[in-house]
C-alpha cells in the first residue's frame, strides 16, 4: 500500500540565527540547497514509483521538493495546507527576544504548553490541515509513494496525528532539516512509523 515520506526543507538563515520562521517565505541558505540535493540522492532508495511529490509552497520547501521530485521522475506539485504553522507576532523572534517581548508565554511555550499569543495557529488546526491533505493527495498516488515536503512543527503535527500520539507529546522528536520519516499504512487504515527523521549522512 501506499507509504508516505515526510520531509522537512533544507537550512535556512533563520534556522541557524534559531529565529521562528512560520509563514514568513525566508529561503534556503547555501547550505540547505545542498542538503536539498543529497537528500534528492539518498531519499531515491526510500519511496516506491510512481512517486507523488507535494510541497509547502512557502520556497524553502518549493525549493527543497524540486531537486527530490527530478530525482524520482515526477512533477512537483505544492499544498497551502503544507505550509508552516503561523507564530503571530512571534515570526521573525529569537527565544530572548520572544523573553523580551511576553515573559509569561515564553516560559509556557518552554513547558510544553501553547502560548496564547496574537496570530499563532493552534496543535489542532495544523493537524487538521495537514490530515486533509493527505486524505487529498493519497487516492491520486496509484501504487506509488507520496512524498510531502513541508517545515518542522507542520511535519511534526502530521505525524502524531497519523499515529495517534497526544499533539504535545514529546515522545516523537522534530525532524531535522532536510531529513525524513517514512510512514506506512496498514489495510485497516492505521499508520505505522517506520523510519523517522533519517538524513542523507545516515544513509551514506
Amino acid at each position: 500500500m501506499t507509504r508516505l515520506v515526510v520531509v522537512r526543507h533544507g537550512e535556512t538563515a533563520w534556522n541557524v540565527s534559531g529565529r521562528l520562521q512560520g509563514v514568513t517565505d525566508e529561503p534556503l541558505n547555501a547550505r540547505g540547497r545542498e542538503q536539498a540535493a543529497r537528500a534528492a540522492r539518498a531519499i531515491v532508495s526510500h519511496v516506491r514509483p510512481p512517486a507523488t511529490v507535494v510541497a509547502s509552497p512557502l520556497s524553502r520547501a518549493r525549493d527543497t521538493a524540486v531537486p527530490i521530485a527530478a530525482a524520482l521522475g515526477a512533477q512537483p506539485h505544492t499544498d497551502a495546507r503544507l505550509i508552516e504553522r503561523t507564530y503571530g507576532v512571534w515570526e521573525g523572534l529569537t527565544w530572548d527576544e520572544r523573553v523580551a517581548l511576553d515573559p509569561v508565554e515564553a516560559q509556557r511555550w518552554r513547558d510544553r504548553t501553547e502560548p496564547r499569543i496574537d496570530g499563532y495557529e493552534n496543535h489542532t488546526t495544523v493537524a487538521s490541515r495537514m490530515l486533509a491533505a493527505v486524505d487529498a493527495w493519497l487516492p491520486r498516488a496509484g501504487d506509488g509513494d507520496v512524498v510531502f515536503v513541508t517545515h518542522g512543527s507542520s511535519g511534526r503535527m502530521l505525524l502524531l496525528a497519523l499515529l495517534g500520539m497526544p499533539l504535545d507529546s514529546v515522545a516523537l522528536g522534530p525532524l531535522g532539516n532536510a531529513a525524513w520519516s517514512v510512514l506506512g499504512r496498514a489495510r485497516e487504515g492505521s499508520w505505522t512509523l517506520e523510519r523517522h527523521n533519517v538524513d542523507a549522512a545516515d544513509d551514506a
